[in-house]
């Protein structure tokens, strides 16, 4: 999302917010150990304010709203991922997958999950597919690869075309 959205999406504004967050929150806190480091880091990203590192006071952090319910999800997430990276493994070490995003996957749950919700955790796992089963299984996708974005995906109809997200952003360039 950060490299293939559109500029004004809002998945890419909000994944560039979360980094300018961690760039100013990261920059004061190295600053006292860091001297020399922070200060160039700071003129770099800055170059036009006279400002020091220095003089800023320490970041206030923003609130997250339900953010205990929010980071409950995505350490299940985390730990989802690592079962299913361990099960792509094989199909790699084997070459029958070059890489994830050639992967489709199968995962354990409880409820069905929603088209949007599935699309996420693709895109979490950096698989092409993720649907609801038994167990976690993973095939080699039949999809074909975006020639920008790399993804697998159903509505490219030849390797090398683009998917409809990349080729909504190319028109609009």
């Amino acid at each position: 999302s950060l490299y293939c959205d559109a500029p004004s999406d809002i998945k890419r504004r909000s994944y560039r917010t979360v980094l300018d967050v961690l760039f100013h929150a990261l920059v004061r806190y190295a600053a006292p150990v860091l001297c020399f480091t922070a200060e160039e880091v700071w003129q770099s990203r800055f170059p036009n304010d006279d400002s020091s590192v220095h003089y800023l006071e320490w970041p206030s952090l923003p609130e997250v709203e339900d953010g205990v319910e929010v980071g409950k999800k995505w350490t299940q997430i985390r730990a989802l991922r690592e079962t299913v990276t361990e099960a792509i493994e094989p199909m790699r070490r084997e070459k029958t997958v070059r890489s994830s995003l050639e992967a489709e996957v199968t995962i354990k749950s409880m409820s069905p999950l929603a088209p949007t919700e599935a699309a996420e955790l693709a895109e979490a796992f950096i698989v092409a597919k993720v649907t609801p089963g038994d167990a976690v299984t993973v095939t080699r996708t039949d999809f074909h690869k975006c020639g920008r974005c790399w993804r697998h995906l159903p509505e490219v109809t030849v390797d090398g075309d683009l998917c409809n997200r990349c080729e909504e952003v190319v028109a609009d360039a």
